[in-house]
């Protein structure tokens, strides 16, 4: 996947308010870009720190197993050393058997830096990114009171279902169009490009 121009650098600012992950009183600069092939190792590490060895056993990753990201939509945050200390991926699904949407995740950042506002940063990166490619819903699972912060909510999800055992008000959505989830029921299905061979390696 190619990796897309870098993003300006972003540096949290002591005090502010927000997001769990905001306020950190000496955060490093960090820059976020698009994920690339040789970024697989280090992001699936990071993914181990940070969200352990169940991480692979989510309902979420019905979705995503055997999948490829949505184009253009696979990020990762990068220190000044280059280094990977944040990710976020967006995938193709379809809800039930009407239109399709994006599925969020999984958003992480480094244990070390989670006061950083990487992982804030990397929200409002995908989630501009994806409006303007021109996609109409993201939806993600994951709690309320953080990803409010950036417009998702349970109010149009109740008619979707996830693929397997999940909390109903954990499961969030944010339109990036407006009516896109008007008549949206069933069940999420994947619906991205598929992997091949060698390239099961970029799953997470």
């Amino acid at each position: 996947m190619a990796a897309l121009a870098p993003s300006l650098a972003h540096r949290a600012q002591a005090g502010s308010r927000g997001a769990p992950d905001e306020g950190a009183a000496q955060a490093p600069a960090f820059v976020i870009v698009g994920e690339g092939a040789g970024d697989v190792q280090a992001r699936e590490a990071l993914l181990d720190r940070a969200m352990g060895p169940n991480r692979k056993k989510k309902s979420s990753e019905k979705l995503r197993r055997g999948r490829r990201p949505s184009e253009g939509l696979a990020f990762v945050a990068r220190d000044a050393s280059g280094a990977v200390v944040g990710t976020v991926r967006l995938w193709d699904v379809r809800l039930g058997e009407g239109s399709p949407a994006l599925l969020l995740g999984p958003l992480a950042v480094e244990p070390g830096l989670k006061n950083g506002g990487v992982g804030s940063a990397l929200m409002r990166h995908a989630v501009a990114e994806a409006a303007r490619l021109g996609h109409g819903a993201i939806l993600l699972v994951g709690d309320a009171p953080y990803y409010g912060r950036f417009g998702f909510s349970a109010d149009c999800t109740g008619t979707l279902a996830m693929p397997g055992p999940y909390e109903r008000h954990r499961l969030l959505a944010l339109e990036l169009k407006d009516g896109a989830l008007d008549g949206a029921r069933g069940t999420i299905k994947a619906a991205g490009r598929k992997l091949k061979g060698q390239g099961l390696g970029l799953i997470a």
